[in-house]
């Protein structure tokens, strides 16, 4: 009886657990429903809260709870200590102290809070309630934008009242937001007043803006709420990184007897290079009155933190490669701890015949623009007089095209037509192998010395026109637009507003984008936190564009404001 009872007992508990162990069938579709609030106290638009009111949100799904309280914003900061309290799909939120009279809050819920299944919530949602007997109104909204992502990006704003230069690094935001996962942001419930805003990839979590860790976008002016305006819209950020690193001399060698190789933790701004006196010099280690002689240098045209210098003939000693004065493309200046470098000299003399280690157009290409440049880029510097007298550039190889040589370093050369190529018209480049040699007398080592190609029919291009707008009637600089596709870009520039033109394009989808130069350095600047310098104003304009072979898009009208 008692083994019976026993095996009763233990068919009972395999029978239990293998009922506790079913589950609903798999299958089905996915669920991808973003989360929502279904309830939410104090009541959106409350008035008259009591000062000791506890917040209580009820979502739609169960949440993951670190990604709700990280992205949790409440304005003006209420307490020195917040407490979260879950319980299935609710949360309270309780505050260290009580809240101040006669003012309003807001609360804000960022786009990056999660459920279980990890789908976002579609927009950050913001809540206003005041312990007073009226809610601020003030709204600002715009866009984000970046080469990366741009979801759950902080937009804060910083009330200029009572601080006129606000360091977003050190002191928190009166306002926060999180930008959507297409840049999208609304900043709600604001009291009138002077503000800063600034956009910051919060990599650290701190709310805070950590220079060299978090991206962060500038605005090109303050924004100002007043009871008759209210909303602000337009206020759009462009990310970058801010480069705090110092620039230093990574490592240097030599390739042969004249000629060393230097590279730079990153690109070097640009400098004189035809003074390579002022700023380089090299020394013998053991005896550093006894320099060598730097004749010319030159970037690597392929790699700008890369640089050959040609020299006198090298002893094989060591050698001592110290720099100064250069600067980084971010501005900052060298390290002067990692100045310079030692690097062995060589007695070598060079043997290595030169190769050409880029060109634009390849044998045998076609559909080959007529307006274009021929690019030519040696492994080393050439004797340029030699290349140039037989460099041979014939049209269906009778007629020659005549044009101009421009040699970007000693190594690369360009050679622009002086007229525009005929549409579909045979091309051919010759380059005598036997008559090009680099400095020491090498000739040219390429098998390739003939270059075939055809130009494009005419009925290939296309055309993307419009008027572009500056509302600012004081605003300085040249206007640059470009446009751009998955495969081509083009860029073109005004003097003020006025028609625009992207003439004899490929077709295809493009995006126009435009800024106005105000410092005159013919590239965007994205400003600067502190101290606080304004971005360049610009526009993304709001449509892709298509243009289709022989039919120009015409009327694409841009205001920049």
């Amino acid at each position: 009886m008692k083994l019976q009872h026993s095996i009763t007992i233990l068919f009972g508990l395999v029978l239990l657990i293998n009922c506790a162990s079913q589950r609903r069938p798999g299958g089905g579709p996915e669920d991808k429903t973003p989360p929502s609030i279904i309830r939410i106290t104090p009541n959106p638009g409350a008035t008259n809260v009591p000062t000791d009111t506890k917040i209580e949100i009820l979502f739609s799904e169960r949440m993951i709870k670190n990604t709700v309280n990280d992205a949790i914003f409440i304005s003006p900061w209420p307490a020195d200590e917040i407490f979260y309290k879950w319980k299935g799909k609710k949360l309270k939120i309780e505050f260290s102290d009580t809240l101040k009279t006669d003012r309003t809050y807001v609360l804000t819920i960022g786009a990056k809070s999660s459920d279980l299944r990890n789908n976002k919530m579609k927009d950050s949602f913001s809540l206003a309630f005041s312990t007073g007997n009226k809610i601020d109104e003030g709204h600002i909204g715009g866009n984000v934008y970046s080469q990366t992502n741009v979801e759950g990006t902080l937009v804060c704003a910083y009330s200029l009242d009572d601080n006129q230069n606000p360091d977003p690094s050190q002191v928190l935001a009166d306002y926060y937001t999180q930008s959507n996962e297409l840049g999208g942001y609304n900043l709600m419930y604001i009291a009138p007043g002077n503000y800063r805003l600034f956009a910051i990839n919060d990599r650290d979590q701190n709310r805070k803006y950590t220079r060299g860790v978090d991206g962060i976008g500038i605005t090109n002016f303050d924004v100002l709420l007043t009871a008759e305006e209210k909303t602000i819209s337009k206020i759009n950020f462009q990310m970058s990184i801010e480069d705090t690193v110092l620039l230093f001399v990574k490592s240097a060698y030599s390739i042969d007897q004249s000629k060393i190789a230097v590279r730079f933790s990153e690109p070097v701004k640009k400098f004189d290079y035809k003074s390579p006196q002022n700023y380089f010099t090299i020394t013998q280690e053991n005896d550093s009155t006894k320099s060598l002689g730097i004749l010319s240098c030159y970037m690597d045209s392929r790699d700008p933190a890369t640089f050959f210098f040609n020299t006198e003939n090298q002893q094989p000693f060591a050698y001592n490669f110290e720099t100064k004065d250069l600067f980084d493309k971010a501005g900052n200046g060298l390290d002067t701890n990692f100045g310079s470098v030692l690097f062995d000299g060589s007695a070598a003399p060079d043997t290595v015949k030169p190769v050409i280690t880029f060109k634009s157009i390849n044998d045998s290409t076609r559909g080959i623009k007529i307006d274009s440049t021929l690019q030519f880029v040696f492994s080393e510097p050439i004797q340029q007089e030699p290349f140039e007298h037989n460099f041979n550039f014939l049209e269906n190889d009778t007629t020659s095209v005549a044009g101009t040589f421009s040699w970007i370093n000693p190594a690369t050369v360009k050679f622009f037509p002086d007229s525009s190529l005929n549409y579909l018209t045979d091309y051919t480049i010759k380059i005598p192998i036997d008559s090009i040699s680099d400095i020491a007398g090498n000739f040219l080592d390429d098998s390739l010395n003939t270059i075939h190609f055809r130009t494009l029919s005419q009925d290939t291009l296309t055309a993307i026109s419009g008027k572009i707008n500056d509302q600012n009637p004081d605003g300085k600089g040249r206007i640059f637009l470009t446009a751009k596709s998955p495969k081509n870009s083009y860029a073109t520039s005004l003097n003020k507003s006025g028609d625009y033109l992207f003439d004899n394009i490929f077709p295809g989808i493009y995006t126009i984008s435009a800024f106005r130069d105000a410092d005159s350095n013919s590239v965007y600047s994205f400003g600067k936190a502190v101290p606080f310098v304004a971005a360049e104003r610009f526009i993304f304009y709001a449509d892709s564009i298509k243009v289709r072979s022989r039919w120009p898009n015409e009327g694409n009208d841009i205001i920049l404001e």
